[in-house]
This record gives structure tokens, C-alpha cells and sequence, in this order.
């Protein structure tokens, strides 16, 4: 029995989008309640940067996120190990431009309904132009509709066949794959320091045969310090470009 079946796209599409709606929204309400711990420096009239806990950290900087933890498919039927990198590098408010690379690898052996040890090795470049981010100081989430994944692998099946006589024969059969597929990704994190966090993630990924679903923590690294507050908040109010 498959876990997912191809045609269950865009329900998965759709879920992504609701959850992104329905947190996004959650967020902005919690950034409305901390507006009177956080005091926003603007720049041409946009928001450039924020003074929070004694330090200056930039706005809309790019990130990175480490992501490791368990993968499967409708076509492997068991837990698979994985890690993945992913690089953010803002475009306009809060959408970011994301590269990453993803690594999946798992072995299982199976005595039913034939006896066979299966060996799976996968590796992608994922490559999203739009991903989108919204945070607070204590909360960021990160959402990437859609995405292409490159890359390839190999799935090894090596059946085992014990004859009367106690004879062992192995027989390996090898699918190897390569090419372009599609990915969407959830990101929901917890930020202990302004820059630093650490939550979960989801992964799909839409090949032409299968779906294969990630689920993992994730560990979240931002470019936004800039340094320490020295200074009153009017002087970087009236000098923005300053830290």
C-alpha cells in the first residue's frame, strides 16, 4: 500500500499555503504586541533597522538553515536519514531568493514478502527564486511554494535466496536516477536571540513517480547583527547608516 499517491499534489500545495496564510498572520499580530520593546530606524522613509536588547540588527538580512532529520516515499516504505543546507539571499521586503543542497540516505532490511536489503542514496540542488519569510523577535517562518530540485541517485534492492541445500545466491538489482523535480518547504522557528533560532521543518518533493516527504529540525542562522548599541536611539535615528 503507497503512502501518497502523485494526484495528492495539490492538496499539498494548498495545505502549505493555508498554514503559511494562518501563521503569518499569527505573527504579525505578536510583532503589533512587541512594537513597544523594539524601536524600528528608518532609512528613506524604510524600515532598515531595529534596536532590541541593546543591540542594532538590519532587517530583511539574509539567512541560512541546517536541516536534518527523517524522510519517506511512496515508493521506499520506511524511514529514510537526511540533511539538508539552505541559503536565503534577500530580494524585496520579504521575499528571498534560496539555494540548498539535500542529502538522503537509508538502508533496510526486509524478510517480507522477500527476503532483500534495500540501499538508497540521493542527493539535490534545490533552487527556489522565491521564498518567502516573515518574523518577529522571537518567531520567524519561512515558506517556499515552489521550487526546482536537480539532482540524482541510486536505489540498490539485493534480494537474498536460500536454496535446499543451504546454498546463499544474492541477486542486486540497481535503479539509478537523475534529473528535475519540484519542492516545496515549511520552516517554523523559534528565535532564542534575534539572529539565532532552532524549530522544525517539512519537505515535499514532487518527482514524476513518487513523492518523497521530509520531516526534521532545523537550526536557523541570520546576518542581521550589526552590532552592539553604544548610543541613545535617536542618535541612530538621525544616523541610520551608523552602528
Amino acid at each position: 500500500m503507497k503512502f501518497f499517491q502523485i494526484q495528492y499534489k495539490p492538496i499539498l500545495i494548498n495545505f502549505f499555503c493555508i498554514l503559511f496564510f494562518f501563521v503569518s498572520g499569527v505573527f504579525k499580530v505578536n510583532a503589533q504586541n512587541l512594537k513597544t520593546k523594539v524601536d524600528t530606524i528608518f532609512k528613506d522613509s524604510v524600515p532598515y533597522k531595529i534596536l532590541y536588547d541593546n543591540k542594532i540588527y538590519k532587517l530583511n538580512a539574509g539567512f541560512a538553515t541546517l536541516d536534518g532529520g527523517f524522510y519517506t516515499s511512496n515508493h521506499i516504505y520506511y524511514w529514510m536519514k537526511g540533511l539538508a543546507i539552505n541559503f536565503n539571499f534577500h530580494l524585496y521586503k520579504e521575499l528571498y531568493f534560496q539555494v540548498g543542497l539535500t542529502r538522503i540516505k537509508g538502508y533496510k532490511t526486509l524478510e517480507y514478502p522477500e527476503k532483500k536489503d534495500l540501499t538508497i542514496s540521493y542527493f539535490n540542488f534545490n533552487l527556489s527564486p522565491i521564498t518567502i519569510k516573515t518574523e518577529n523577535t522571537h518567531f520567524a517562518f519561512v515558506f517556499t511554494p515552489i521550487g526546482l530540485a536537480y539532482g540524482g541517485g541510486y536505489k540498490d534492492e539485493t534480494y537474498h535466496f536460500v536454496g535446499k541445500i543451504a546454498t546463499d545466491s544474492t541477486n542486486v538489482i540497481q535503479n539509478n536516477y537523475f534529473g528535475l523535480n519540484y519542492y516545496s518547504a515549511l520552516q517554523c522557528i523559534y528565535k532564542f536571540k534575534y539572529d539565532l533560532g532552532i524549530g522544525a521543518s517539512v519537505y515535499a518533493e514532487y518527482q514524476s513517480d513518487a513523492t518523497i516527504l521530509g520531516f526534521k529540525l532545523c537550526l536557523y542562522f541570520s546576518a542581521a547583527f550589526k552590532g552592539n548599541q553604544t548610543k541613545p536611539n535617536w542618535y541612530y535615528k538621525n544616523n541610520p547608516d551608523k552602528n
